[in-house]
């Protein structure tokens, strides 16, 4: 138990318990004509923050209208160590189901996506870096607006934050951070810093990649480099800080934010249009849990915040979209927006995993019923042990880092220049301002690969299982070293629209997983990468044998057949109401109203243009505080 105790003596100081939280506002309490300034469809990640920094106003009312529950005091919720149990990926998670896969084997696969006040941010893994900086000065170039690039984005970065920085024992650890990209001011809303417990193995990982250290995740330069992950974490009492521990919880109170939790919004109510008017919201249709209809009217704005499968999905029901495919769901066509739920983007998801002789890991709890009893009454006794940690190292692996064969990667390129303008034709639907739009993310991407400065993949270390052998009884009892390979810049593109008029019906989703060739080789090397890192030194000294995808899998053609047979979503959906010019398919403008209606907006993972090399929840904040900043649009 020496390295278990030694991270105990480090603990940070402990700070207040979780809070007893109230009931979110209860529609019933309300007549049938509430009207607001401004309505939020969807609390999450971004609605909440949204919702949050306008009733900043005391003159400015808002309603929150979500479809899940407040679940902020679930322990599976606030507790670091039991993120993925319980409810958290069960009746808080959407689970979305994609149509077969032609390219995964003909599979259906599963999308999670946060059903509860404060989305994703409820359920997720709490990483919390940032993209590249060319990445975002991209969507500046793209919509040709110098206030979305990273110089003039990365104020409402810090202003989303409370950052802590890490303390001794945490540097001993690998974690590191430069000050000027870290704010800790009373704006401030989400907490973010490290945790006070770190499995040894980690550092031998770091180490094992051969990769530059990083000086900060979030300082726009991550590509190429490996460090410990920024978390959405209270460093007061070591627990998640959800977009409702940030925005919600300390302001719930305010008389002029009402927040209607388990209620499904259903569709956008419009002033009946005329000739030559541009069209108008005038309140928002939801639903209760007892079936019974409700309506609240609005008097500046509709937000539409509920995410690259919801938002799309609630503007079709409102007759916003591309004709065919509403009238095929048997929707009258309100607007033609032929792009809504165009441009869909996923990360998409693989591994590599090897027995280990490590002392600890995650399993540890499961494999062993007294230490597992032990650490969670260490959790709350002190908020210290396993249960507390929630450490990733990520490393952003350049294409140089990939392929060792400088002419293969040569040819890869030149075939995937070649090809550039079939697939973006293959990815439009038709919709020939979509294929320049296409082609245009083509071009960025391919300029970053060829220049060796973007990256296209992530590998993260996890101390215990992971992998696609979900079921506990069906790997062997033992103990699990795991990297995580993600597919961070996918050339495919897909679509997620509605077939029928009921809003309970889930959409048709099409992510079009590895459509692209590009897609599956470097998916492909990023696996071999990670099972090549299992056996490297350090790391080689606590490596026991590879599990997954196994001894049998010893050739690229046979990798390749394992991830179309077990990869699937990473969960960081975008781009379906992607921020670009309507010449080039988009749905929304830079200050993000739908194109063709006067007071809608969008705010969420749905308006980003095209992949970015990052999980998504620190950029959705940026993309809510920067809505809402003053002077911002």
């Amino acid at each position: 138990m020496q390295r278990l105790a030694r991270g105990l003596l480090f603990a940070l100081t402990l700070g207040p318990a979780p809070p007893a939280f109230s009931h979110p506002f209860s529609f019933e309490s309300r007549t049938l004509s509430a009207r607001y300034d401004y309505v939020v469809i969807g609390g999450g990640n971004a609605g909440i923050a949204v919702a949050s920094r306008l009733t900043e106003d005391s003159n400015v009312t808002v309603a929150v209208i979500e479809a899940g529950p407040n679940a902020e005091d679930l322990p599976e919720v606030f507790i670091p160590g039991l993120t993925g149990a319980a409810k958290s990926f069960s009746t808080l998670n959407w689970a979305y189901k994609t149509v077969p896969q032609e390219n995964f084997g003909g599979r259906n696969t599963s999308i999670a996506a946060g059903k509860a006040l404060g989305g994703g941010t409820i359920i997720n893994s709490m990483i919390h870096p940032r993209a590249e900086k060319k990445q975002y000065d991209g969507w500046g170039i793209l919509n040709d607006d110098p206030r979305w690039t990273w110089d003039a984005l990365l104020p409402y970065f810090k202003k989303s934050e409370v950052f802590t920085p890490p303390n001794d024992f945490q540097i001993e650890n690998d974690a590191s951070y430069m000050d000027e990209f870290h704010a800790s001011s009373a704006e401030g809303r989400v907490k973010v810093g490290f945790p006070n417990y770190f499995f040894p193995q980690s550092q031998l990982w770091a180490s094992a990649t051969d990769f530059e250290p990083s000086m900060d995740l979030a300082n726009g330069h991550p590509q190429g480099t490996v460090g410990v992950s920024p978390n959405a974490l209270d460093a007061r009492n070591n627990t998640r800080c959800s977009a409702v521990c940030g925005y919600y919880t300390p302001f719930r109170d305010r008389p002029n934010l009402d927040v209607m939790t388990d209620v499904l919004a259903t569709r956008i109510i419009w002033d009946p249009p005329s000739p030559n008017t541009t069209l108008r919201a005038v309140g928002v249709e939801f639903r209760s849990k007892d079936g019974q209809t409700h309506q609240v009217f609005v008097r500046k704005e509709v937000i539409l915040s509920a995410g690259a499968i919801g938002s799309p999905k609630i503007l079709e029901l409102s007759g916003v979209g591309n004709a065919t495919i509403l009238k095929a769901a048997g929707i009258n066509s309100i607007l033609e927006l032929p792009t809504v739920g165009e441009n869909f983007i996923d990360h998409v998801h693989s591994w590599a995993n090897s027995f280990t002789t490590a002392e600890y890991t995650r399993d540890s709890l499961k494999l062993d019923a007294d230490l597992d009893k032990q650490q969670q009454r260490l959790w709350y006794h002190n908020r210290t042990g396993m249960y507390s940690a929630a450490p990733r190292s990520l490393s952003l692996a350049l294409p140089s880092q990939l392929f060792e064969d400088d002419d293969e990667l040569n040819e890869v390129l030149e075939d995937t220049r070649r090809d550039v303008e079939y697939y973006a034709e293959l990815f439009s639907n038709g919709n020939k301002n979509l294929t320049r739009g296409i082609k245009w993310q083509y071009n960025f991407a391919l300029k970053g690969w060829e220049e060796d400065n973007s990256a296209p993949v992530e590998l993260n270390f996890e101390p215990g299982y992971a992998g696609p052998t979900k079921n506990f009884a069906d790997r062997p009892a033992r103990k699990f070293s795991s990297i995580n390979a993600v597919l961070l810049n996918p050339f495919s593109r897909g679509r997620t629209h509605i077939s029928s008029p009921n809003p309970t019906d889930m959409p048709v989703i099409d992510p079009a997983y590895y459509t692209h060739p590009l897609d599956v080789i470097t998916h492909v090397k990023a696996i071999q990468r990670a099972r090549e890192m299992l056996r490297m030194p350090p790391l080689d000294g606590i490596y026991d044998g590879e599990f997954e995808p196994g001894a049998d899998v010893d050739s690229e053609e046979a990798l390749t057949e394992w991830a179309v047979d077990t990869s699937g979503s990473d969960n960081h959906i975008m781009g379906s109401l992607a921020m670009m010019p309507e010449e080039f398919g988009g749905v929304v403008d830079s200050e993000l109203r739908v194109y063709g209606i006067e007071n809608v907006r969008v705010v969420d993972a749905s308006i980003i243009p095209f992949p970015i090399s990052a999980h998504l929840s620190a950029t959705v904040y940026m993309i809510a505080e920067r809505v809402c900043s003053p002077g911002a649009t």
